[in-house]
């Protein structure tokens, strides 16, 4: 359990424009497999996995100078959920209040 606790997930944007989710993308270590995966999920995220799919990713390659320099190698997991997530309609409510913010500052020195 202590490996799974420290299994790194970070969730990727969806691609999806509707409200309600049912796959989620996530960068994880090469090593994790699609047990370990899982279980992260359904314990410490509360999700309910139906599926989870894998991609072996390679780090891409820049050269800085002369020398090559590589990212790290990582694993792409699509995980599809039991239940569907659903948002509300502004997932970021503190960007459109900025937004709302500069609007109204616009239309105040128009005046």
């Amino acid at each position: 359990m202590a490996q799974i606790a420290n299994l790194p997930m970070t969730p990727l944007m969806p691609t999806a424009s509707s409200n309600d989710i049912k796959e989620i993308a996530f960068k994880t270590a090469p090593s994790a497999s699609k047990l370990q995966i899982k279980l992260f999920l359904e314990t410490f995220c509360g999700f309910e996995v139906q599926k989870v799919r894998t991609l072996n990713m390679k780090g891409k390659k820049k050269r800085y100078g002369g020398s090559l320099v590589a990212k790290p190698d990582y694993k792409k997991a699509y995980v599809t959920l039991k239940n569907p997530l659903s948002f509300s309609q502004n997932p970021y409510p503190f960007g459109s209040t900025l937004q709302d913010n500069k609007n109204e500052k616009m239309l105040t020195t128009h005046r």
